[in-house]
């Protein structure tokens, strides 16, 4: 998926045999359920097929002779092979969708499986609608593509080739008639099928639309209200539904076109050969075998009028999965080296040189030194956008640096395995997230730390007892990112939970900023022996906050322009001393 917005369509794609190759690699493993499902069914339409022999014999034979003895026979017979076509019916349709239900779950597996790796990069840059609707929508469209459409394909085309084996024995002229009819349904769907695959693209590209824009404005809903805006959203979601709806008006006419041709051909053929059978071949041809051929033509276009649908549907769920590949072939960008090895880290870290910029050519790091030496208290502080997050965020390998290098104890970072390296730094972002289960599994969340461990915690930092005066204690659910708490108790619990992973490295972005001032001077001073022997570093707009610290870069214009201790940098009176000053004189 190529850097998108809600209210931008996707790049189309072109259609490639190679992608429905590799959808249907996903039943390789069902193979053998998918022949019982083909052995069964060939059963049950022979069963069927029988039954209209019967009635030709019936006419021609039974009824002529007033054999009554036997029509007994034969309708006792033709009522087992109804009974015995319809228990082996539903016999391998629910086998089919067994495998289908198997399939949607392995290609939804797969996809969340590759999504959880792609970097910070892939998420900033497209609208998380457009990748949800992949996971969900798109995974199961495609996963009835790729069995229950093409089983049903096969089938169909079996059953057609079964029912032309019982045709032309029963009337070789006859039969002609109906394989005209075919040569010209395929002359009409090959003349629409571009034109028709051209319309399911962009119906998928407004249905993508739309689910961008649902999902952003669900996640901005406080802010929507806080801004009276909801008439103006109204207005965009209407107008990207009607593009939605318009689209598939538009796909709707050419898609009528199909089962039209087939219904108008399947009458005129059988109309056609009950014609010339009457007209032209009776009675050398009799009237059990054209009362015959014109029930085989109703079983034969039946077959065909649900192939031409599953084709039909194969136009609109081929997008579906390339669009479902596009996404599974997007690179993992950030990945072990050759070279990548375990590492026990220190703490130590530094930058050389480094450029980093989220946009081509739009700088946002530009040729940034800096070392921190192990279990060193150092802050980063900076205006707004100066780059103080990135700088973090590149610690952690989340995204790669344009030039540079970046080293944890003098091993260059991308020669640290990813798992080892996260596993020793723990970054409290901004925005962190809580997830909708108890508040101990949130605590616990990526970590092997035991409860007993976790409380033990909780209580040096002084926050067990409002824990435990909460509804159901450590096992209180939290509901669509905490917001059953309030911004400060959220922030609480992601300090907490940064605290416990107990890595070698800490990072701290805007971590208290949503605390009162009484529980972030708390938590400082009773987390000083749980971090005393780490590398901690602040990311804090409230300066007063780290003036304690070993160290402290004052980041402008892309660059690090000042660093000293927090005396040292107000002695020099520069960017650093304007900036606290002016905090000082707004708190007073």
């Amino acid at each position: 998926m190529r850097v998108n917005r809600y209210d931008q369509d996707e790049e189309n794609t072109s259609f490639r045999f190679s992608n429905y190759k590799r959808g249907l690699t996903y039943i390789k493993k069902y193979k053998a359920k998918l022949g019982i499902v083909f052995l069964l069914n060939g059963i049950a339409v022979i069963a069927t097929l029988c039954i209209t022999k019967i009635l030709q014999y019936v006419i021609d034979t039974i009824i002529p002779n007033s054999n009554y003895e036997s029509l007994f026979t034969m309708i006792a017979f033709a009522t087992l092979l109804i009974l015995m076509s319809t228990i082996i019916t539903k016999i391998y349709s629910k086998m089919l969708a067994g495998v289908n239900l198997n399939i949607v779950e392995d290609i939804k597996n797969d996809l969340f499986s590759h999504i959880q790796y792609l970097s910070f990069n892939y998420y900033d840059t497209r609208p998380h609608g457009k990748i949800l609707v992949r996971l969900t929508e798109y995974a199961e469209d495609v996963s009835t593509l790729i069995t229950d459409k093409l089983v049903k394909t096969f089938l169909d085309l079996f059953n057609m080739i079964i029912v032309l084996g019982f045709m032309f024995y029963t009337s070789v002229k006859l039969t002609l008639i109906a394989i005209a009819g075919i040569i010209v349904l395929s002359i009409i769907f090959l003349l629409t099928a571009k034109i028709k695959r051209k319309n399911k693209l962009l119906i998928n590209n407004k249905n993508a639309n739309l689910n961008a824009y649902s999902v952003e404005t669900l996640k901005g809903m406080q802010t929507t209200q806080a801004f009276n805006r909801e008439k103006e959203n109204e207005k965009i979601f209407r107008n990207l539904s009607a593009d939605w709806r318009n689209a598939n008006c538009k796909s709707i006419k050419y898609g009528n076109i199909g089962w039209c041709s087939v219904q108008i051909m399947s009458h005129l053929v059988s109309a056609t050969i009950y014609f010339v059978g009457a007209m032209f071949l009776y009675p050398s041809v009799s009237v059990g075998v054209i009362v015959a051929m014109g029930t085989y033509s109703s079983n034969f276009w039946q077959p065909i009028e649900d192939l031409f649908a599953t084709l039909d549907d194969f136009i609109n769920s081929i997008t579906y999965l390339e669009r479902i590949l596009e996404t599974m072939d997007e690179p993992i960008e950030i990945t072990d080296t050759e070279q990548a090895k375990e590492v026990d880290i220190q703490g130590t870290v530094e930058f050389k040189d480094v450029t980093f910029s989220y946009i081509e050519d739009k700088k946002v790091l530009d040729n940034i030194s800096f070392k921190v030496e192990p279990q060193e208290k150092v802050a980063i502080v900076g205006e707004t956008g100066s780059g103080k997050t990135t700088i973090t965020n590149l610690i952690g390998r989340f995204y790669e640096v344009d030039s540079g290098n970046i080293f944890l104890d003098g091993t260059e970072i991308k020669n640290i395995k990813l798992k080892s390296l996260r596993k020793q730094i723990a970054i409290m972002q901004q925005d962190n997230y809580l997830f909708s289960t108890s508040i101990m599994k949130n605590l616990q969340y990526g970590t092997a730390i035991t409860e007993e461990e976790v409380i033990e915690i909780c209580k040096k930092l002084k926050v067990h007892d409002w824990i435990m005066s909460l509804e159901k204690e450590y096992d209180t659910k939290l509901s669509g990112n905490g917001k059953n708490l309030s911004d400060g108790e959220r922030q609480v619990l992601c300090y907490l939970r940064t605290i416990i992973n107990n890595p070698k490295i800490l990072i701290f972005d805007e971590a208290t900023s949503k605390m009162d001032i009484k529980t972030e001077k708390m938590l400082q001073n009773l987390s000083k022996e749980m971090v005393k022997n780490k590398t901690l570093i602040t990311i804090a707009h409230r300066l007063s906050t780290i003036v304690n610290s070993d160290k402290i870069f004052f980041i402008k214009d892309k660059k690090i322009v000042e660093q000293g201790t927090h005396e040292q940098l107000m002695e020099q009176r520069g960017n650093y001393y304007k900036l606290y000053m002016s905090q000082v004189e707004v708190g007073r």
